[in-house]
């Protein structure tokens, strides 16, 4: 995949312009009709800012964004520096894995070698019995989540590779009660940027609309650096999908709802819902 760092400066002649650009690096997601309106269509600068955490808001009775984020993520994949963390907590690995050769998208020669599947989905926020007979000890999925971000910091400085996460998604915040305790989710989220930025990459948290505590998802929504808004109408016979960058920091981008459909070529296409 390419990554952006240009300036996106009118050069002046005589001089050459070798500093970094201050505003930091960009990947393009390799949905080219997606990556047009990352940086807008007059800008040089054309992606999605590394470093970043993006809330991916959905209505719960489509799977369309999720493919989506898949299939970028996958895209991502195909660069070797690149490691992919995928951690689904609401659907078993199987179920995963199929959503990906419904559409013929072929995981299976990154899994294992820079895609890795964390499997949160077996993996109870109940108490458990210790091994150690020692009582019942209380685990955490959030504790489970600080695990995989320090794996990918890990990589990050021994390998120094480049990782990317989805957090598919973030019901397992209901079970764990942290959407009703705002100090803690607060906490959580200030160490994740924390830890996100250090790490590079671009992190995808997914949430259905409407599952948490109003108060917990405007929180999340106020610490995203970016926010993907996807929303669902029936438009005649036609179920329509539709998608909007609602907020971006670190590159311009185009505010407008967008028509998203799969693609053979690039996985989905966006188009302007805008009749000229």
């Amino acid at each position: 995949m390419d990554k952006d760092s240009t300036t996106g400066d009118i050069d002046r002649i005589g001089k050459t312009n070798s500093s970094k650009d201050e505003r930091g690096d960009l990947i393009k997601t390799g949905i080219r009709s997606l990556d047009l309106k990352l940086g807008m269509e007059m800008s040089k600068r054309k992606g999605l800012p590394l470093g970043s955490l993006i809330l991916v808001s959905y209505p719960s009775e489509t799977v369309i964004p999720t493919l989506f984020i898949q299939r970028i993520l996958l895209n991502w994949a195909q660069e070797t520096n690149n490691v992919i963390f995928y951690v689904h907590s609401s659907r078993p690995y199987g179920h995963v894995l199929n959503s990906f050769k419904a559409y013929e998208w072929d995981v299976k020669p990154f899994e294992g070698k820079n895609w890795y599947f964390e499997n949160m989905f077996d993996l109870s926020s109940s108490s458990m019995a210790s091994s150690l007979k020692l009582g019942k000890i209380e685990v955490r999925r959030k504790t489970y989540v600080k695990r995989v971000i320090d794996r990918m910091l890990h990589v990050r400085e021994s390998q120094n590779k480049q990782c990317f996460s989805v957090f598919d998604d973030l019901l397992w915040m209901k079970e764990d009660r942290l959407d009703e305790d705002s100090n803690d989710l607060i906490t959580f989220l200030k160490g994740v940027i924390t830890s996100i930025t250090k790490i590079g990459g671009v992190h995808f948290f997914l949430l259905p609309q409407g599952v948490l505590d109003p108060v917990a998802e405007r929180i999340i929504m106020n610490a995203a650096q970016g926010i993907f808004y996807f929303s669902r109408s029936t438009v005649g016979s036609r179920i329509k999908d539709t998608f909007a960058i609602t907020k971006l920091m670190g590159v311009a981008f185009v505010s407008e709802n967008l028509d998203l459909t799969p693609s053979e070529v690039e996985g989905f296409k966006i188009e302007s819902t805008a009749k000229i």
